[in-house]
């Protein structure tokens, strides 16, 4: 799927609201509050303008979520790091 927003087109694999979980391959301890959750996706970021801790360098959208409850994660996540 193509998310356009700005002037950066970029292929992503999931939209909004779709559900993911980090990858079970991923072992960054600072995951370890919702690595377990079930996370809901809020936002899709293309560039900097968009989200401030956007990497150009990493080449993929980087996400926000809110768990299935409706509590903001506090963190936002690139593509290969969800599932």
């Amino acid at each position: 799927m193509k998310y356009q927003r700005g002037i950066i087109k970029m292929e992503t694999k999931y939209k909004i609201g779709n559900k993911v979980k980090v990858n079970s391959e991923n072992d960054n301890e600072n995951y370890d509050d919702f690595r377990n959750k079930v996370l809901v996706i809020t936002d899709i970021a293309t560039n900097i303008q968009e989200h401030k801790g956007f990497d150009e360098g990493v080449n993929q959208p980087l996400y926000s979520f809110k768990d299935e409850k409706g509590k903001d994660i506090n963190c936002s996540l690139y593509e290969y790091e969800i599932e």
